[in-house]
């Protein structure tokens, strides 16, 4: 059986961090959504803001993995809240930059720009 000790602490170290990023990202889409003049049903905000969490998430991972020296906190909770107010669309556009580098052909996404349903990102166009 491997060990796995080295990769532990690491992981216990960023799941305050990565929960905090999903919470803020969450909460950020939901607000977004009850403010608006027509708030949505209670089924569709929960689902766009528990994936705007997950993008907040996504994007705060990355980021502490690829900008070096480590990024301050606040500049994580800064982007897991434009991230979540952006909505859960940009994982539809890392996952076409990761499939296009890849090689692979895009897989249609509700969340993407170009979904059938008229809307963009996951957001209401205005």
């Amino acid at each position: 059986m491997p060990d796995i000790s080295p990769a532990s602490p690491s992981l216990l170290t960023l799941a305050p961090l990565l929960g905090a990023a999903f919470v803020a990202g969450g909460i950020t889409q939901l607000a977004r959504l009850l403010g608006q003049d027509r708030t949505p049903r209670a089924r569709a905000a929960l689902a766009l803001a528990v994936a705007a969490g997950i993008a907040a998430l996504t994007v705060v991972a990355l980021m502490t993995v690829t900008l070096r020296p480590d990024p301050a906190p606040a500049l994580l909770l800064a982007a897991a809240c434009v991230t979540g107010w952006s909505g859960p669309g940009i994982l539809a556009r890392l996952g076409a930059v990761i499939e296009r580098r890849l090689g692979l052909s895009p897989a249609p996404t509700v969340f993407g720009p170009d979904s059938t349903t008229g809307e963009s990102g996951g957001r209401e166009q205005t």
